[in-house]
């Protein structure tokens, strides 16, 4: 470095002036220096604040997220937990029978299903259903796994009889869906105990066939009413497939005086006795009504007038013979015979039964205990009531 003059009282104007100058330069340096330091300094403690801001909206915004995850995973561990109790629930409730099943054989199954069968659980896992059902609906239980194995239904419901341990059968409701599960073919099944339902069903429609047949049974002879009549005239005319049959009507002769000397008593018994005799002397086919008070309604099916008036003729017959009490003491009655035959379909029934009430009228006005038929047929009637006669004579 060059050397500088000293500078001191004795120094001149100009010397001062020049030293004044080279301060003012240095100072101006050192000024700059120190402001740029300064500066540098301001700058880094701001940008380390800056980044500790942003660093720390950042770790809030972290945190932030982890904590609404945290909370998201505690509400589906939560779900999840309440999901496996419902199902818990569902499967360990003490109605309903659960099973899995792949390739038709159980693979789980739930306490109540063993408890509905009478088996331990760990000896039903293996089995089939069709090993839980009686040989009656064997067949069914194979056709319902078949379809549901091979796709052809995905829901099975049905009704089989089931067999427990012991032997006892009992009614099962079957409940199954088909569901692929790791490239296989599970079934769940659902069985519920249903006996006393299905005894209740069953009485139930007992008492409603009990109901319906008191509704068109005569309550003293038993024979169908006049309720039951309309309804198998209205359905077929008691026409066989030829169209033929006839009806024949029987009217207890006198029956007013049964009553009126032996009581009513007396004279239901007799007219229970009368339907006894008409019940036993008709077929399958054949019909018998009871037509009012004394009166009976017979439809034979198929039957042309001379059957019809050969069997008129046999139960007016045996009726003659048969004795009637009263306290002991015995007595007879006898009854008149009308019969009308329906030739074709085309004929009416309620023709037919005209023309049979007429011809009852007929055998009551000329002397009553007889039978006649309606029309043309008159001849073959005759003839049948002679051989009737005849053939009970010689018996």
């Amino acid at each position: 470095m060059a050397d500088r003059p000293r500078v001191g009282p004795e120094s001149d104007k100009s010397t001062l002036l020049a030293e004044i100058t080279r301060q003012a330069k240095v100072i101006e340096v050192l000024m700059d220096r120190l402001e740029r330091n300064a500066a540098h300094e301001l700058r880094t403690e701001f940008e380390e604040l800056q980044s500790a801001v942003v660093l720390r909206r950042e770790v809030r915004r972290q945190t932030a997220e982890l904590e609404v995850a945290l909370r998201n995973n505690e509400l589906m561990t939560r779900q999840l937990r309440l999901s496996e109790f419902k199902l818990l629930t569902v499967v360990d409730q003490p109605l309903v029978g659960i099973a899995m099943s792949e390739d038709g054989r159980f693979t789980f199954v739930n306490q109540k299903l063993a408890d509905i069968f009478g088996y331990p659980a760990k000896a039903l896992i293996g089995t089939c259903l069709q090993d839980l059902v009686a040989d009656c609906d064997k067949a069914r239980a194979f056709e319902l796994l078949q379809h549901r194995l091979s796709g052809e239904t995905l829901v099975v419901d049905s009704t089989l009889r089931g067999v427990r341990c012991d032997g006892l059968e009992i009614d099962v409701e079957v409940h199954g869906s088909l569901n692929s599960s790791g490239g296989k073919q599970v079934a769940v099944v659902v069985i519920l105990d249903v006996s006393s339902r299905m005894q209740a069903e069953r009485r139930a429609a007992e008492l409603q066939s009990l109901l319906h047949e008191q509704s068109i049974r005569d309550p003293l002879t038993r024979l169908h009413n006049r309720r039951h009549l309309d309804t198998i005239l209205a359905h077929d005319g008691g026409h066989d497939h030829s169209g033929v049959f006839s009806l024949v009507m029987c009217d207890i002769d006198h029956f007013k005086d049964v009553n009126d000397t032996y009581g009513h008593r007396v004279g239901d018994g007799v007219l229970l006795a009368v339907a006894e005799l008409i019940a036993r002397h008709c077929g399958p086919d054949d019909f018998a009504v009871r037509y009012g008070g004394e009166e009976f309604l017979i439809g034979l099916s198929g039957e042309h007038a001379a059957t019809a008036a050969a069997w008129a003729g046999r139960v007016r017959a045996e009726l003659e013979r048969q004795n009637q009490y009263s306290n002991s003491k015995a007595f007879r009655v006898t009854a008149s015979f009308g019969i009308a035959t329906a030739w074709s379909a085309q004929d009416s029934w309620r023709d037919v039964l005209d023309a049979a009430d007429r011809a009852l009228y007929e055998a009551k006005r000329l002397g009553r205990n007889q039978v006649r038929c309606a029309g043309s047929a008159r001849p073959a009637v005759m003839s049948a009531a002679i051989a009737v006669e005849s053939e009970l004579k010689a018996g």
